[in-house]
């Protein structure tokens, strides 16, 4: 019962804090209008080069230095402008689909909450069995997971500073061994269960690795298609329908993992599961590897 008390907990204190949270669109029309004076004083009705006893202001027929033209809008809507508006009919969700290095972005982050998800379904499981543990011991032993992901702001930080792409490749292979590696804890020893945790602590550091990165270059890519192309997303840009795909990639492996790695485990055992799940995270470093779409085209030069 405390645990759920404190998942609702949190899910209320979620729900206060969106509804008090002020969106930026709705903080500007709060934003007091400064008043611009003109450098010359004059408010625009003389320039800098005119007076207010100039002669042409005396004939009406005279233009007068500084006036305006009127206005000769074309009566014809500007094709480029129309052929813009027509582009942007496209819904942006296929607009963001077709971009692959956001889908390189997104399968990364699929590749870490299902390995994640994973081990919440058959690690419990395979402990009690293995080792004999309670929910508590097999509950303490994702601090081997948890606490490695502390180091998240140093990842970020590496990451704005050497870029996305071989931090995110460095994170999904390096995940790849101490998954595989998993399949030598096969009998109850103290040194099994020392191997046990050193190789999830392991799995905790490389794992952090990929999130960080993904998640920044998400941001990244919409913003350069933008500048490309301002028209794409419309007005009101498509960040928060990247990131909603990015979630529908989270929760599609939260389905996905303990679902993949449950079958393998009943089917082949431990070892086949542990194996598959090694290659499984070694594949999220091919989109950013070997098509180079993490961090952009690889050939792309720095300005």
């Amino acid at each position: 019962m405390a645990v759920f008390g404190m998942a609702m907990g949190l899910i209320v204190f979620d729900i206060i804090m969106r509804l008090v949270m002020i969106e930026k669109k709705t903080a500007a029309q709060y934003k007091p209008v400064e008043e611009v004076t003109p450098a010359n004083g004059f408010y625009g009705t003389f320039t800098s080069g005119q007076d207010a006893g100039d002669e042409h202001t005396n004939d009406p027929t005279s233009p007068v230095k500084g006036q305006q033209e009127p206005d000769r809008a074309p009566l014809l809507p500007d094709p480029s402008k129309a052929s813009a508006r027509k582009k942007s009919r496209v819904p942006t969700i296929l607009v963001l689909l077709g971009m692959p290095r956001l889908l390189a972005a997104i399968y990364g982050i699929f590749v870490n909450v299902s390995v994640l998800a994973a081990f919440d379904g058959v690690l419990p499981l395979y402990v009690k069995r293995v080792f004999g543990w309670d929910s508590l011991h097999a509950g303490l032993i994702f601090l081997c997971l948890a606490v490695p992901a502390l180091t998240g702001p140093l990842v970020g930080k590496l990451s704005d500073k050497v870029g996305p792409r071989w931090i995110a490749v460095a994170g999904c292979s390096l995940t790849a061994p101490p998954l595989v590696l998993l399949r030598l804890v096969a009998h109850d020893s103290m040194e099994q269960k020392a191997l046990l945790c050193g190789l999830l602590v392991c799995c905790g550091f490389t794992l952090i690795l990929i999130v960080s990165p993904v998640a920044a270059d998400l941001s990244a890519v919409v913003e350069e298609k933008e500048k490309a192309d301002p028209d794409a997303f419309g007005p009101g840009g498509a960040y928060a329908q990247a990131f909603a795909l990015f979630n529908c990639a989270m929760a599609a492996a939260t389905l996905f993992g303990p679902v993949f790695a449950g079958a393998l485990i009943e089917a082949y055992g431990w070892e086949v599961m542990t194996t598959a799940m090694g290659a499984f995270a070694f594949s999220g470093a091919i989109p950013a590897m070997k098509f180079f779409y993490t961090g952009g085209w690889i050939f792309t030069k720095k300005t």
